[in-house]
């Protein structure tokens, strides 16, 4: 039987109390802290994407500046291994990086503009997930997550709209159809009908769901019918649950998912892709 090592007390209390005055040091004058976010290839990704959907939508014929900016960005925190990670001090991950190469094809022109950066994600997508090719992709990234949808889905919708798992409905059959439908009935309900996604995405499987709808409906005539009759009630509620700043949860993402789904199924003009 192995012991475990024994803490030296004084050690300890050396620690906490360095650890302590270190916290207490970094107050300011006012006596509280000041916390801010990691820049975030994740986020910067997904706002790119639901801009640059949204203005296609509108018929906007050039990125806008805040779109080249961001591509910018991903194009100078991309890490030296052809990845990215969550911000731009983490180790690459096959979702980020995922995301990011899907930002570059969902603004016209930027593959090529942006050439050796996109080779380099693509080697390292390939290296991960075994191709780029749908059939290769899509299931590396399904696995990642298991059975939670929560973002596998989201992630797999924006590339579909960024042209990265092919073209038209063939696309879309990548996407695993999210039941937005059940959006319309009370939300106690979420629990027990052990939906494959987290009640606080809400706001994406609406928005998610109508876009896989959209572009690929159930082969099912009765979910077809019933995901025709729920539409407009579960964007009532997507409306009646959107902050008055525009934004879901305070996050980059989500509202990207969000506004990127809509702008992508004819509801660029909706009010709550306009916020």
């Amino acid at each position: 039987m192995v012991s475990s090592p024994t803490i030296d007390p004084v050690r300890l209390q050396a620690a906490l109390a360095r650890a302590t005055g270190d916290l207490l040091a970094a107050r300011t004058a006012n006596g509280h802290w000041v916390g801010e976010l990691s820049s975030s290839a994740l986020s910067t990704a997904t706002a790119v994407t639901a801009l640059s959907v949204a203005q296609r939508a509108l018929s906007a014929t050039n990125p806008s500046p805040a779109v080249s900016a961001g591509l910018e960005w991903l194009v100078q925190s991309q890490n030296a291994d052809g990845g990215w990670g969550d911000t731009n001090k983490s180790l690459s991950n096959l979702s980020t990086t995922t995301l990011c190469w899907a930002a570059f094809g969902a603004v016209p022109g930027a593959d090529d503009t942006h050439r050796a950066t996109v080779t380099r994600a693509e080697g390292w997508i390939t290296a991960k997930a075994g191709g780029l090719a749908p059939d290769k992709l899509a299931p590396a990234i399904i696995a990642r997550y298991g059975k939670d949808r929560t973002f596998s889905v989201p992630i797999l919708t924006m590339c579909a709209l960024a042209g990265r798992l092919g073209n038209g409905c063939e696309a879309w059959r990548h996407v695993i159809p999210l039941p937005f439908e059940l959006a319309a009935l009370p939300h106690q309900l979420f629990a027990a009908l052990r939906l494959p996604v987290v009640s606080y995405a809400l706001p994406a499987l609406i928005a998610i769901g109508q876009a896989r709808h959209r572009h690929s409906p159930s082969r099912n005539p009765l979910a077809r019918l019933v995901r025709n009759a729920t539409a407009a009630r579960t964007l009532k509620v997507l409306t009646e649950i959107q902050p008055t700043n525009g934004g879901f949860l305070e996050a980059t993402p989500l509202t990207s998912f969000v506004t990127m789904s809509l702008a992508g199924s004819g509801l660029a003009n909706h009010p709550v892709t306009q916020r």
